[in-house]
């Protein structure tokens, strides 16, 4: 189970308290032991700070009550997490040290800063043991709270150019402009993510620390390395190849386009967790074809049309190679 920092808790019950709720009541709630919330803190399960979010937005009536926290964010709040992004001399410095020291306060969200075309990169937050409306929560608090933090230590504004995020759009997306003002936002997205110009990455942190920066590499080499996604680019991929079927755009020049990196960088990432694009088509479409044909059967030209093929002979050959690796015993992209 992964856990999380009660510095984090800490920070996000004295806003709430300061918004009208009630301290004690919050904290029996949520399930934090109120001892752990004085001196450094201490690592508790992850599902106590996704219902602390859930209860805010229940008792505030407010849906967005995440944005708005982080957006408020303090520096310092989590100590040596916070002076690792401050003593960097670049926000995209700063924002390169999210996720190899994420562990400081969270061992249930990852963070990868991923360079892209242009000069643009793309920072994507990703959470390990989670789902449904905690998750939405806390992932609006943690990309509102980055760039909230990044906002206190320059002289000049920063807004992300794109933010993506997995849920569905709401009614209302005055906060999410408030937020990110000029800034693409698009929902329903196989990330949660934002992407900044190679400008605004350039700028200077007022903060910006070399000496003790130096001194506190140690430490910040000492935390444990970040958890583990081996699903996360597979689920992402998933996602944008299921929506690519239904325009028979999932080229891995669109895909990749549609995950705001470069095809090169989307090839390695799936690399690194040992499948490639092509496994991954092959898995989206048999699982398609199989969901589909419990349903009655299907003509080549219906089953071209539902797996992104353009002529009913690409789906006849998908189908004889599935075949095979039926017969031996594979999986379908096992051939």
């Amino acid at each position: 189970m992964g856990t999380d920092q009660t510095l984090l808790h800490r920070f996000v019950i004295a806003q709430l308290t300061a918004a009208g709720l009630d301290r004690g009541r919050l904290i029996r709630e949520c399930g934090v032991p109120e001892w752990t919330l004085s001196g450094p803190g201490v690592h508790v399960p992850s599902a106590t700070f996704g219902r602390l979010w859930e209860i805010a937005a229940r008792w505030l009536d407010d849906p967005e009550v995440g944005l708005r926290v982080g957006s408020r964010y303090e520096l310092k709040a989590t100590g040596l997490y916070d002076y690792l992004f401050s003593t960097a001399p670049t926000v995209g410095a700063g924002l390169a040290t999210c996720g190899p020291y994420v562990s400081a306060v969270t061992t249930n969200h990852r963070f990868t800063f991923v360079e892209g075309a242009g000069g643009e990169s793309t920072l994507f937050l990703d959470m390990v043991d989670g789902e449904g409306r905690a998750r939405e929560l806390t992932h609006a608090w943690g990309l509102s709270a980055v760039l909230g933090r990044a906002r206190r230590v320059v002289d000049a504004p920063l807004n992300p150019i794109r933010v993506s995020l997995r849920q569905r759009a709401p009614r209302d997306l005055e906060t999410y402009r408030e937020v990110f003002p000029g800034a693409i936002i698009d929902f329903g997205m196989p990330t949660d993510s934002m992407t900044f110009r190679a400008a605004d990455l350039a700028l200077p942190l007022v903060t910006a620390d070399p000496a003790l920066a130096e001194v506190l590499k140690p430490l910040a080499e000492a935390l444990p390395p970040p958890p583990p996604l081996e699903t996360a680019w597979p689920e992402r991929v998933a996602v944008a190849i299921a929506e690519g079927m239904d325009s028979g755009e999932i080229s891995l020049e669109r895909i990749a386009r549609r995950l705001l990196v470069s095809p090169r960088t989307l090839q390695r990432r799936l690399a690194e967790v040992g499948t490639t694009f092509r496994n991954e088509v092959d898995r989206a479409r048999h699982a398609r074809l199989v969901e589909a044909a419990a349903t009655g059967p299907l003509s080549r030209s219906q089953q071209a049309r539902l797996l992104g093929y353009t002529d009913a002979g690409s789906a006849r050959r998908t189908g004889l190679r599935w075949a095979v690796a039926a017969s031996m015993h594979l999986g379908p992209h096992e051939v």
